[in-house]
């Protein structure tokens, strides 16, 4: 049986933060939607094999890499958590986890 996805609000927003930025660099939601289809895509891959992410210090908490970015998730039973998405060119001081 599949997990079933939900994005927390951290994550929304952070998601959301990222097409907005990119949104207005380019001018244009072109690559924005690319982004969201590669969040997509490696977030099925995920609901597959849950533990096909790197561990952090946290339990049951992973991350996967997709670019530039980071997709931090939390594994139950029956659901992925997705925590937090993090652009890596960023002070990695600021890193959430």
């Amino acid at each position: 049986m599949a997990r079933r996805l939900i994005w927390s609000v951290e994550a929304r927003n952070s998601r959301k933060n990222i097409f907005d930025y990119w949104n207005n660099r380019k001018k244009s939601k072109v690559y924005s939607r690319k982004l969201n289809l590669l969040f997509n895509d490696n977030l099925k891959i995920v609901i597959q094999l849950p533990e096909f992410g790197n561990p952090t210090k946290s339990k049951n908490t992973k991350y996967i890499i997709a670019s530039h970015f980071e997709m931090l998730y939390y594994i139950t039973p029956n659901e992925i958590l997705v925590l937090d998405i993090w652009d890596t060119r960023q002070n990695p001081q600021n890193f959430p986890i």
